[in-house]
């Protein structure tokens, strides 16, 4: 259109030019005017044709500058139409690109010469390919739609995408615009939508924590093409992690990390689980974390991101991990989808923990409610069994008044008599079991009671089992019947004697205990507070689960006929109960069996106290103002430890989580002991050692934990050093290791939980 314009300007300049040269020559030719008038018009002609000229040239210049802005205003427009997401493309009535933009070649990955000339029907999938046509007829007849639609990349990637299409004219016929948004990613979490509440759903119809766990892990290698997941669950310690779930890892590889240790350096899950955060490992070869671990070499293992697992109140579950067979890091998206996993892991080991432990209470309170039943049972039979007896025993000694003293028949009424009075201690010994006993109850030492009924215990025994006493220094005072304490020793230690084949040890101890919340909880009919323990221990034979289901049965044995009458523990078990106590017993077969009993403390029993000096436990030290940091987060336990701790002469910094326990150690005060509890919020005991030996790193450390001493790690280099207390421990206990200890000045090893 320029060109144009500028040939028409010189067209019109030459022609009135050649003209105006013909006008001049003709009339100087003819000599119509002189010679000064032919001057003067020529000069006019010029003049106008140079106005003219000037004129044109202007107007030219100005739509020069009005196409230059609208060439450049479409530059920018198609600019911006190429830099968008979204594939903006015109085509025919059959199909046919006939515009489109760079975003569609990026949607593709076909280039620009390659779309170009191409119909619809090239890069859609060929499932779609038998609609196109109908589509477009029908669009056409709508003027506009929006529908989900897809393309087929280059690469064979099936593209969804989202399209808005309208119909507009060009030069008399209709051609389709379409704005097409690629939804590849919306599609995914839509995906990982249906898939989680799939996992949600399985979780909520009680299948098996496995099956759940392996659920989970499918989950996480479709939403992530490529890795590989795995699940570790922690043991009830806290110090190890075993195989939960991971179907697509090597089962070598799934065995070398069964039981793999909680703590720094253990691979990426066990360092996990011990920092309490996620840990990211890029490559395995070079870390530190992977240093020589052979089986992730053999997998093919490159790279592994963990997440711990924790449950609603914080406690370790486990740990998700997901592995890559070329080093990579996560993007945002590998970090949602594990945070993701983690969560329905959560929900799972919860669920099963949970359904675990509603089981074991509800067992326990069906067993408990058979013995109330079968007490309530006896003490009915004991009472209408009493009143048979009574004319018994009265006619049988009306009888034998009325007989000399060499009559036969008074050895017969003798042993009538004597079979009554028998019968009648059964009877007495069910009332007790049915706690229909009246009792006479007095405040009462037991170790003093213990020691009273030394003598008769003694004798009761064989000669070939020794007799262990292991009384508390201080007075274990309570409100109690003696007769029936009494009658629990000698029950007890008859039991412990018949376990025992040959020689071997009773051990009777006592001493002051305080039961937690966790503890009430795992027990049914216990409550938190402050007890006199009274534990019998044997290396006897020991019991099996379905022994120790049944002992408190009454009539239930396993001695042979004979030999008891199965009364002994229910009687046992009555008399606890009607003081208000509990007993548990622990047993295997062939590792004896320790009974363990709690009596309510009398509210004025004073704690094991000693002054400056004292040696009133043994290996027990004064304090002499040495300082003690006690982390506990059970507050009866951490206020009468730290009570009994003063009254040794300790000065006591006393916290209830590890983040007040790292504050009142950074306040530059010299600590010569750390006692902590093992598991607890925010951070474990272990984890808690570790930080404060940055800036304490001679500190001796003791841990206090709700599990035994069997559930701690015993092997390994660590291990031995680690100096441990299981609850429920007496607070003699308690002061016996604080005083070896802080005497001793050796730190000892943390082990890791």
């Amino acid at each position: 259109m320029n060109e144009l314009s500028i040939d028409q300007i010189k067209s019109r300049i030459l022609l009135m030019v050649l003209l105006t040269v013909i006008a001049v020559i003709f009339i100087s030719a003819l000599g119509i005017v002189s010679q000064e008038a032919l001057t003067l018009g020529l000069c006019l002609v010029i003049a106008v044709l140079a106005r003219f000229f000037f004129s044109h040239l202007n107007r030219l210049k100005a739509a020069l500058s009005t196409v230059n802005d609208q060439q450049a205003q479409l530059a920018i427009k198609a600019a911006q139409i190429d830099a968008t997401r979204d594939a903006i493309l015109q085509i025919d009535q059959q199909g046919y690109l006939v515009h489109f933009n760079q975003a569609l070649c990026r949607l593709t990955g076909y280039s620009r010469e390659e779309l170009t000339g191409a119909r619809l029907h090239d890069i859609e999938p060929k499932d779609l390919v038998p609609q196109i046509e109908a589509n477009i007829a029908r669009l056409i007849e709508l003027k506009e739609a929006s529908f989900e639609s897809a393309y087929l990349a280059k690469d064979g990637t099936r593209v969804p995408v989202e399209v808005q299409a309208r119909v507009m004219e060009s030069d008399g016929r209709p051609l389709l615009v379409s704005v097409a948004r690629d939804i590849t990613q919306r599609k995914r979490a839509e995906l990982r939508e249906r898939n989680r509440l799939s996992t949600l759903e399985r979780i909520a119809t009680g299948v098996c924590l496995e099956e759940m766990l392996t659920c989970i892990v499918r989950f996480v290698e479709q939403e992530s093409p490529g890795a590989l997941c795995s699940v570790l669950l922690a043991d009830d310690s806290g110090t190890r992690l075993h195989h939960g779930a991971a179907p697509s890892l090597p089962e070598a590889y799934n065995k070398a990390v069964d039981g793999l240790l909680i703590g720094k350096g253990y691979g990426s899950c066990g360092t996990a689980a011990f920092l309490r955060r996620r840990v990211v490992v890029e490559d395995l070869e070079p870390h530190p974390y992977w240093k020589g671990f052979q089986p992730a070499r053999d997998a093919g293992l490159r790279a592994c991101w963990s997440e711990p697992v924790f449950s609603c109140d914080g406690k370790l579950h486990g740990t998700i991990a997901i592995y890559h067979r070329t080093p990579r890091l996560p993007a945002e998206e590998d970090i949602r989808l594990i945070e993701s996993a983690a969560h329905l892991a959560s929900l799972a080991v919860g669920r099963v923990r949970g359904d675990e432990s509603r089981r074991a209470l509800e067992e326990q309170l069906r067993h408990s409610q058979k013995i109330e039943a079968v007490g309530q049972l006896a003490a009915g039979v004991a009472h209408d069994f009493n009143n048979l007896l009574t004319p018994i025993i009265v006619y049988t000694e009306m009888l034998r008044r009325g007989l000399v003293e060499a009559s036969p028949q008074l050895r017969m009424l003798d042993a009538v008599s004597l079979a009554a009075q028998k019968a009648s201690e059964l009877t007495q010994k069910l009332l007790l079991f049915g706690r229909k006993q009246v009792l006479n109850v007095a405040l009462l030492d037991l170790n003093e009671v213990i020691n009273s009924f030394r003598d008769l215990m003694r004798i009761t025994v064989t000669a070939s089992i020794s007799l262990d006493l292991q009384l508390c220094p201080a007075a274990a005072r309570l409100q109690a019947d003696r007769g029936q304490l009494e009658q629990i020793l000698l029950n007890l230690m008859v039991n412990a004697q018949d376990a025992i084949n040959g020689s071997g040890t009773i051990r009777v101890e006592t001493g002051h205990v305080i039961l937690d919340q966790e503890f009430a909880r795992q027990n049914a009919g216990a409550r938190p507070g402050h007890y006199v323990m009274l534990a019998f221990s044997d290396d006897g034979c020991g019991m099996s689960e379905a022994t120790l289901a049944r002992i408190y049965e009454p009539f239930f044995t396993c001695k042979q006929v004979g030999r008891g009458t199965g009364l002994g523990l229910a009687t046992v078990y009555g008399i606890v109960k009607q003081h208000e106590g509990c007993i548990v017993v622990k047993s295997r077969p062939g590792e004896g069996t320790r009974f363990e009993i709690y009596f309510p403390a009398d509210p004025s029993a004073l704690l094991p106290a000693a002054g400056p000096g004292s040696t009133a436990c043994t290996g027990q030290q004064s304090g002499q103002g040495r300082t003690v940091l006690l982390v506990e987060d059970n507050v009866m336990i951490r206020e009468m430890a730290g009570e009994l701790l003063t009254s040794f002469g300790y000065r006591v910094l006393s916290a209830a989580t590890p983040t007040q326990a790292l504050e009142l150690a950074g306040n530059g005060e010299a600590i010569e002991l750390l006692a902590t509890d093992v598991i607890m919020p925010q951070m474990s005991g272990p984890e808690l050692y570790d930080r404060l030996l940055e800036s304490h790193p001679e500190l001796p450390v003791l841990y206090i934990s709700g599990y035994t001493n069997s559930t701690v790690p015993g092997r390994g280099a660590f291990a031995e050093d680690a100096i441990f207390l299981a609850k429920p421990f007496t607070l003699e206990q308690f002061m016996e290791k604080v005083g070896q200890m802080v005497g001793s000045g050796v730190p000892a090893r943390v082990f890791q939980a």
